[in-house]
């Protein structure tokens, strides 16, 4: 009976093991293996592997060390607050002024009345009245390299000015030792007066070069041009000594007379900005309107009888310095 039992036990012990390692069998398939009965996978739900990023040689600086990087400025553009079109760029402007002839003087000037003997004109001290009216456009700065030193910043500008001149001429009329105006050595005592009103409009284009980045802008040019002379209310006095020591007594009777000539100026300035685009300047010109000629009339003026008669009067240049001041607005 107890041999019995062992048996049935080893027996049942041996099945259990038995079925333990087909199960053990069956769990052990490898997961790389796809079961034959399996259903088909769908491609568009599997996931998509991602491309690899581009590499690229170049290594982003540090924001600190960007923020810290010198602005690189090409001559086109400006540094100002005021954008693309800043102060160092061209940029058009007009302007107007007025100021006084200070003085005038002639070179080779003589007055002659019709039937007498020519006479030399002297020098105006009269003062006249400047206006002038301007419009021009000032090219970009450029730093210029002159024989010397560093780069100087130049700015170069061209203008159309157009001028009003008036006065009221008086000037002393006086012989030569040989009685021909200007061609003699010798100058006698003033023996008497020219006097005229004058009055002159003239167009000059000019052109300028100014020294930038200065509280005060310097700057010089010149100009060349037309003008209009005209004269009017012309009167000759005359009471003295001529040349060869006679006496001599006429004045000629009033007249007027106008000329067109060729116009010539040397500027020297000041500009100083004084509002945004607002600038003030000062300028000093010598102005000469060249081969001036005046006819007033061709009837003889006589002493005896004492006749008012015609004049006429000529010169190399009629030169003004003037001194003016005015406001400029650039645009």
């Amino acid at each position: 009976m107890r041999l019995s039992l062992i048996l049935f036990g080893v027996i049942c012990f041996g099945a259990f093991a038995t079925q333990a390692q087909e199960n053990s069998g069956r769990l052990s398939v490898s997961p790389s293996a796809t079961p034959t009965n399996a259903a088909p996978t769908n491609p568009a739900l599997q996931p998509v592997a991602k491309a690899p990023e581009p590499t690229s040689n170049v290594v982003d600086a540090p924001l600190p060390e960007i923020a810290n990087q010198p602005k690189v400025i090409t001559p086109s553009q400006t540094s100002s607050p005021d954008g693309p079109k800043g102060p160092r760029d061209g940029h058009w402007y007009a302007s107007i002024g007025a100021g006084a002839m200070v003085q005038q003087f002639t070179e080779n000037g003589t007055a002659t009345a019709k039937g007498q003997i020519p006479l030399d004109q002297g020098d105006n001290g009269q003062l006249g009245t400047y206006i002038c009216v301007k419009g021009g456009y000032d090219f970009a700065v450029r730093d210029v390299q002159l024989a010397f030193g560093s780069p100087i910043p130049m700015r170069t500008g061209m203008e159309l000015e157009f001028i009003y001149l008036g006065s009221y001429e008086k000037l002393d009329l006086s012989p030569t030792s040989t009685g021909t105006g200007n061609t003699g050595d010798q100058v006698l005592p003033s023996v008497g007066t020219e006097t005229y009103n004058l009055n002159v409009y003239n167009v000059n284009l000019n052109g300028l070069v100014k020294f930038e980045d200065l509280p005060v802008t310097p700057y010089f040019g010149g100009g060349v041009g037309c003008a209009v002379l005209y004269s009017t209310n012309h009167k000759m006095q005359v009471d003295g000594i001529d040349a060869t020591g006679n006496p001599v007594s006429y004045e000629t009777a009033l007249g007027s007379a106008n000329n067109v000539c060729l116009s010539l100026q040397a500027i020297v300035g000041l500009e100083r900005k004084i509002y945004e685009n607002l600038s003030l300047f000062i300028e000093y010109k010598f102005l000469a309107f060249m081969d001036v000629q005046f006819n007033y009339g061709n009837e003889s003026t006589t002493t005896t009888p004492p006749v008012a008669g015609g004049a006429s009067s000529s010169n190399d240049f009629m030169a003004q310095q003037i001194i003016s001041s005015g406001l400029k607005w650039s645009f």
